[in-house]
């Protein structure tokens, strides 16, 4: 009986036994960390860099080209500048009120803005011109042909004008337009006007077309010479040493405000690069005749990044 009972004690604890190291072997290969496979690092992978947007960073650029003088629908362009006019006040104008005269030739020089959109411009402008004459001589419109009916004229007049053209324009090339208008404004005259009357002298330097010569009268002198009252109808000032008209303001007949009147007027615009345009025009006003040609700096900019 014991001999058995021996036997079974000992197979019981050679179990317990190895039970109990199969139970450690598992503990300790639990424990034991995972090791990383070699070359492997435990820092997380740094994120990628975002590629940068240009079109996010700043706008795109306008594109700017000197040459292109293509103006936009809509948009308003401004240019600044100087003009000059030439004024001609032919013979045969004169003529109409008066005999005898010449053609006379007078000089106007300003400034002007140009306000130009859809192929329209609005040009105000700043005009001083001078009527300069010399000695002139005209006579009393069909009438006899006496030293009463003469008279010496010379001006040394001058205006400042305030304009505005309006000029229309028909496209002929990229660089060149056709315009048309017409221009108003208001004058201020200043200056003097010198009416004398004169006498026949066969060495005056006036001469006129019926081959005689006259000289100014210098004072009143008998009637029938053309130096006295009696031989001009209506006058009751002595117009004689150098006479100088007064002003519509103290009863004369020299005009203190003259009206610009240019109907109509027709020129070509020529702009090569944005920033310049130039004109040569001709027209017909009050004045007479004119012939011109302007240049003026555009105000367009370069626009900015």
């Amino acid at each position: 009986m014991s001999r058995p009972t021996t036997r079974t004690t000992l197979t019981v604890i050679r179990s317990a036994l190895l039970a109990t190291a199969m139970c450690a072997a598992t503990t300790t290969a639990s424990a034991e960390p995972t090791k990383a496979p070699a070359g492997a690092t435990d820092a997380a992978p740094a994120p990628a860099k975002a590629t940068a947007d240009p079109s996010a960073v700043e706008p795109p650029k306008e594109e700017w080209d000197n040459r292109d003088v293509t103006e936009l629908p809509g948009k308003t362009y401004l240019f600044v500048g100087a003009r000059y006019r030439g004024n001609v006040v032919p013979s045969f104008i004169l003529n109409l009120f008066v005999d005898e005269g010449a053609t006379v030739y007078s000089n106007a020089v300003g400034i002007e803005l140009d306000i130009r959109k859809d192929g329209f411009s609005l040009i105000p402008a700043l005009t001083f011109a001078e009527y300069g004459t010399g000695n002139l001589l005209f006579k009393d419109k069909n009438s006899k042909d006496i030293a009463g009916n003469y008279n010496l004229v010379n001006s040394s007049l001058k205006a400042l004008y305030a304009t505005a053209d309006v000029l229309w324009s028909v496209k002929i090339s990229k660089m060149f337009d056709f315009e048309y208008g017409a221009g108003f404004g208001l004058g201020i005259v200043f200056g003097d006007l010198v009416t004398n009357w004169v006498k026949e002298d066969p060495n005056g330097a006036l001469r006129g077309s019926n081959g005689k010569g006259y000289s100014p009268c210098a004072t009143v002198e008998a009637p029938g010479t053309g130096c006295n009252k009696a031989d001009h109808q209506n006058s009751d000032i002595d117009r004689v040493g150098g006479y100088s008209e007064a002003s519509w303001f103290n009863g004369g007949s020299k005009p203190v405000l003259f009206p610009y009147i240019s109907i109509p007027q027709v020129g070509l615009r020529i702009k090569p690069v944005k920033q310049f345009a130039g004109r040569i025009g001709m027209g017909f006003g009050l004045t007479g005749f004119w012939f011109g040609f302007s240049g003026a700096y555009g105000l367009e900019q370069k626009p900015k990044p």
